[in-house]
């Protein structure tokens, strides 16, 4: 269905509610899954945990850049979760303490992994290491990239990270994303 909303969270919730089945995964606009993913993912799938894979990273026109792995033991420090290849038991987003997504402009799935990491840890995650799919470079995250490194700090400080750690991590993935998604793509552009 296709209606207004207040902002992807809001999207992504509505769907959330209007799900049946026992484990939901979300997949944004642009975004691909492999014609396998499913069928694999699906082996490891289980009530207690969240499933996950790799992937690929892609520019606008189709270039591979590079592998988006899942490192759910790096949550407390920044997303490293390719939230569109996570299979999320449909029961966390029932759950009290989870709930659904915060209405955030940037972030909001770092948010709601980051409390889930906070809550289960590493064993809360069971990474099956394949590329399963394709996260296409251009889309909101992108695009605000220094607007959603900001929100990370700032989710960061609210769940007990000190100020100056935040800081660092967010000014080392700004640094970061900088380089590797735009300033080496335009120097190998221009030879």
């Amino acid at each position: 269905m296709s209606e207004p909303d207040k902002g992807i969270a809001d999207a992504w919730n509505k769907g959330i509610r209007r799900a049946k089945g026992r484990h939901l995964m979300l997949l944004n606009s642009g975004d691909t899954v492999d014609p396998e993913c499913l069928a694999v993912l699906q082996k490891y799938v289980s009530d207690d945990r969240i499933t996950c894979c790799h992937a690929r990273l892609s520019t606008e026109a189709g270039d591979i850049t590079g592998v988006f792995k899942a490192r759910p033991e790096s949550l407390w420090r920044g997303m490293h979760l390719p939230h569109n290849w996570a299979i999320v038991p449909l029961h966390f987003y029932d759950d009290q303490e989870l709930g659904l997504y915060q209405l955030l402009p940037n972030s909001m799935d770092y948010e709601w992994f980051h409390r889930y990491y906070k809550r289960f840890g590493k064993t809360g995650f069971y990474v099956v290491d394949q590329v399963l799919g394709t996260y296409y470079l251009g889309g909101h995250s992108d695009a605000a990239f220094l607007k959603s490194f900001r929100s990370n700090k700032r989710i960061q400080r609210e769940n007990g990270m000190s100020s100056f750690i935040a800081t660092l991590l967010c000014w080392g993935y700004i640094t970061k994303h900088w380089l590797v998604h735009r300033l080496i793509p335009q120097i190998k552009r221009s030879h």
